[in-house]
């Protein structure tokens, strides 16, 4: 293998390795500000069966933080 490969891939951080706990109480504090708690709690209930993030496995708790943060960003516009 080329070094220059080898060296990218040092540099590789995974998606599963950040920090979710925060960015999910940050999230969720901004969802709060913007009144979209009921769209919050709406979504987790009728689309992931559940009333609390935890309660999902990472792969779906990621996805769903994923659309409400994309919820979040639009909006805020």
């Amino acid at each position: 293998m080329h070094y220059e490969y080898l060296k990218r891939l040092e540099t590789y951080v995974p998606e599963h390795v950040r920090p979710a706990a925060t960015e999910r109480l940050d999230l969720k504090a901004a969802i709060d500000a913007a009144n979209l708690t009921e769209m919050w709690d709406m979504i987790l209930t009728l689309d992931y069966g559940v009333s609390d993030p935890e309660q999902l496995s990472p792969e779906k708790r990621d996805e769903f933080l994923n659309v409400m943060s994309l919820l979040l960003q639009a909006f805020d516009k």
